[in-house]
């Protein structure tokens, strides 16, 4: 969909019947279709068609909701030919508007943060819904060419307008590549990375729900967090110029988000944006601002001195050892920036190495006492992870989590962080609050550098704990699982936990809620008891893998406490794929696309295909 177009730095804002200021620029009018409209379409069609016919109209921020769709095209030229994506967002949205389902938040929203309201029909008939889908909301014809760029361009605009943003991702084929269409790939393109960051960075206060939609029946309120580990210049571009195209947009929304959070004196989340920006560009070619706050002046001629200087300056802070009310010191924050420069210099001038905020952060999901060597292993500051290692930071010290700078350094793949703490002497087998080991930790994660960097290490008992943990967290992915099995990991192991462990005790509580108030978490608690892998994959949506599994020699008779096999479990969930329901039934047919997946994503020759 995406065009080219050399002049757009002078084209003017459109000009629109919303008021409300947005964080990004709107160049052309925002175009949308009613729930109902949408629902009914027996085609897709392009933009100039629904205009004609009137069924576009620009959207009114006062009368209505808008949600918008972020979705992967699963053709060139067209974004849905056979349909496929497109009838799973309509018999959701008519699943969900006649209340015959709800969507209750993911796993990892639950697990970590406990359970939401589930989102009803009630919710969605505040006011009438209108959708937004790129292809029939944005110009497509050939003379169009213009118009379609600044549609392109307004696409953050038209995030901040929305009430839910929307990931369709249901297990789908390409039609021209052949390849698998999933929550993973989306996650991958730079992209659906650069919509999902603009809900993010938004300057508007009003919630702004994240919708995953992965089949008719099922939806899942889902996290917003994951753009810190996968920032938009590390996605996937089609054209390599629309690397050089996004950066200018997202680097004015930053700023914009920046700037408000300083003009409403919330010091502290302006100091991580201001101190993130360079995780926000990673991969493109756009350096940070730090001229936010004016009258800074250093006749400083030593480097160090004069980049500490204007760190302090712009971040309000008047003494190395302050701490805000969060318990952060300007080494936690100079941690996020990950100077190895500003971190020496804050060490010189008698910083604590070991400094820790006092309360959780959910932006980046730290927990009470992580330490600036935590952030560091996560945001793969590595210079000043050595840095803060020589200077005396305690490698051994544990969060609220209990986990150590290895399990932050594993779960966000950062392998150069993982042998840099390991020659320093932490050991890879200690335990964090959920009794997961690095490398479990790890496999939640997904990072297939951090998974091999510690594989040497780990036990057949860890192999076993880091595919369920991967299953669990999110983490699986049909190369993930393949590296997994490769490594020898048993593919029928049995899950149980003691029960007076933090997850035995919280399974057991959340087993024996599902029985009057069921979620996608206290389902997974209700089969855990002996499921195996395979099971795990059906529980939690991970269907590449399950194929992986299957191709592996998962077996199809084993049953869980619950007196459940797998094939029980697909029929009941009403959300596993037909091609992987009709394996687990033994479907000769079924089982070749299996292994067509298998070798697709597969890592590894030693996975029997």
């Amino acid at each position: 969909m995406v065009a080219s177009d050399d002049n757009l730095d002078e084209l003017p804002m459109v000009k629109s019947s919303f008021s409300r200021t947005l964080s990004a620029a709107q160049l052309y009018e925002m175009y949308v279709v009613s729930a109902e409209s949408l629902i009914e379409m027996t085609s897709i069609r392009p933009f100039e068609e629904l205009l004609a016919e009137g069924m576009l109209v620009e959207f009114d921020d006062m009368k209505w909701n808008a949600m918008f769709v972020s979705h992967q095209w699963a053709g060139v030229g067209h974004p849905d030919p056979h349909m496929e994506q497109f009838k799973v967002l309509q018999q959701a949205l008519k699943n969900v508007l006649s209340g015959k389902t709800a969507i209750h938040a993911n796993i990892n929203i639950e697990l970590y943060v406990g359970q939401r309201h589930a989102m009803t029909a009630e919710d969605f008939m505040e006011k009438p819904l209108y959708i937004w889908y790129d292809y029939f909301s944005c110009p497509q014809a050939a003379c169009e060419l213009a118009h379609r760029q600044m549609a392109i361009l307004s696409i953050p605009a038209y995030v901040e307008r929305c009430r839910y943003f929307t990931v369709l991702c249901p297990h789908v084929r390409h039609v021209t590549k052949d390849t698998l269409l999933s929550r993973k790939s989306w996650a991958s393109r730079g992209w659906c990375r650069l919509e999902r960051v603009c809900k993010e960075l938004s300057v508007h206060d009003e919630a702004c729900d994240t919708i995953e939609i992965q089949s008719g029946q099922q939806q899942a309120l889902a996290a917003n967090f994951d753009w810190v580990k996968e920032p938009v210049g590390e996605g996937f571009f089609t054209l390599e110029k629309d690397r050089m195209r996004i950066a200018p947009v997202l680097k004015a929304m930053l700023r914009n988000k920046i700037s408000s959070y300083l003009g409403k004196k919330d010091y502290h989340n302006y100091r991580l944006m201001l101190n993130l920006q360079n995780r926000h560009f990673t991969g493109l070619p756009i350096k940070p601002d730090y001229d936010f706050v004016p009258g800074f002046q250093s006749e400083a001629r030593d480097p160090a001195e004069h980049l500490m200087a204007q760190f302090m300056h712009q971040n309000c802070f008047t003494g190395i050892l302050d701490r805000n009310e969060k318990g952060w010191t300007p080494l936690c924050y100079a941690a996020l920036v990950g100077d190895p420069l500003l971190v020496y210099s804050l060490l010189q001038e008698k910083a604590d190495p070991n400094d820790a905020i006092a309360e959780p952060e959910p932006l980046c999901q730290f927990a009470a006492r992580t330490s600036a060597l935590h952030m560091c292993a996560f945001l793969k500051r590595n210079e000043s992870l050595r840095i803060l290692i020589a200077s005396g930071a305690d490698a051994n010290h544990a969060d609220g989590y209990g986990a150590n700078a290895l399990h932050w350094a594993a779960v966000a793949d950062n392998a150069e962080g993982i042998q840099i703490l390991y020659d320093a002497g932490l050991g890879c087998h200690v335990p964090n609050m959920l009794g997961y080991s690095p490398f479990a930790m790890a496999c939640a994660g997904g990072g297939v550098e951090a998974i091999q960097e510690l594989m040497a290490y780990a036990s057949r008992e860890e192999l076993a704990e880091g595919l369920h943990a991967a299953l669990l967290h999110g983490g699986a992915s049909a190369k993930v699982v393949s590296l997994l099995v490769a490594a020898g990991v048993d593919v029928n192991h049995q899950l149980t936990k003691p029960l007076l462990s933090p997850l035995g005790v919280l399974f057991a509580c959340l087993g024996l809620r599902h029985r009057w108030s069921q979620s996608r978490l206290s389902t997974y608690a209700y089969h855990y008891s002996g499921a195996t892998p395979l099971m795990a994959c059906l529980l939690t949506s991970s269907f590449e893998s399950a194929a992986v599994l299957i191709q592996a020699g998962a077996r199809l008779d084993l049953v869980n406490y619950r007196k459940k096999t797998a094939a029980d479990l697909a029929g009941e969930l009403h959300s596993t794929p037909n091609f992987l329901a009709d394996a687990l039934r033994g479907d000769v047919d079924a089982s070749k696309t299996c292994k067509l997946l298998v070798k697709e994503f597969s890592i590894s020759s030693r996975l029997s295909l």
